[in-house]
């Protein structure tokens, strides 16, 4: 879906949804005009918990889904699911059932008992999961790049056991920050062509797109540049010109 909205659009955005308003009125308005004027310009939206905790998960986030699937474009959810077995296949059916076509998850609870259910489910509904790789923020240093081994094993980065475990598992996707160009393209060394990077972090936080794309880069998850501009429509397409 995201490959074909992606040639369709002739872009590789994904529009992030990560509005906030006390106004719940408000926020759900202005959440579905944006992803209308930006609609043409972008191959998914990804929703963050601003609005399912904001709007709820039915009868609010369920309907800008709804509303993203009439204009061709696939629903990502941004749950960094990262809990015991099953909560995480809860969560993950209910977002599943509201109608998201791929989660965003966390490898760190591991297989047994952590990921296993949720890629079950995944699977049983042609359904896609996107691992958490590299995040974005300058803090994730401290944590993605502190080095690891198993017995016997030299230490290595925690990033390159994650991109080894979601190959494993034939993840579909794997989320790393176009705040680090050098970590994508390790990325795209280990885990081959046949994985998907998205990169969030272009604008607000510094990301180059032309630098993250020519690392490897296959989508950009832009937020706030685009739904802050006056124009979000002009920004989408600015930003879509700029990853063609």
């Amino acid at each position: 879906m995201i490959r074909k909205a992606s040639i369709e659009h002739a872009s590789r955005i994904v529009l992030a949804l990560d509005l906030e308003d006390t106004d719940r009125d408000r926020l759900r308005l202005r959440s579905m005009n944006t992803l209308r004027e930006a609609s043409q310009h972008v191959c998914a939206v990804k929703i963050n918990r601003q609005l399912v905790l904001a709007l709820g998960l039915w009868g609010g986030v369920d309907l800008i889904v709804k509303a993203a699937h009439e204009l061709s474009l696939p629903a990502i959810m941004d749950a960094k699911l990262n809990d015991v077995g099953h909560t995480n296949e809860f969560m993950a059916r209910s977002y599943m059932d509201a109608g998201f076509d791929a989660l965003i998850a966390s490898p760190i609870t591991g297989w047994e008992g952590g990921m296993d259910s949720v890629f079950k489910l995944a699977d049983s509904r042609d359904k896609a999961l996107i691992m958490l790789t590299y995040m974005s923020n300058p803090g994730a240093q401290t944590f993605y790049s502190l080095r690891a081994s198993g017995s016997n094993e030299p230490a290595r980065p925690m990033f390159e056991i994650f991109i080894e475990m979601a190959c494993e598992w034939k993840a579909y996707g794997l989320i790393v920050g176009a705040t680090r160009p050098e970590i994508i393209r390790r990325t795209r060394e280990l885990a081959g062509r046949n994985v998907a990077i998205f990169s969030p972090g272009v604008g607000a936080q510094g990301g180059d797109p032309r630098i993250a794309m020519g690392a490897g880069s296959d989508y950009l998850i832009v937020g706030r540049a685009i739904y802050e501009a006056s124009d979000p429509k002009t920004a989408a397409r600015e930003y879509s010109e700029l990853t063609a």
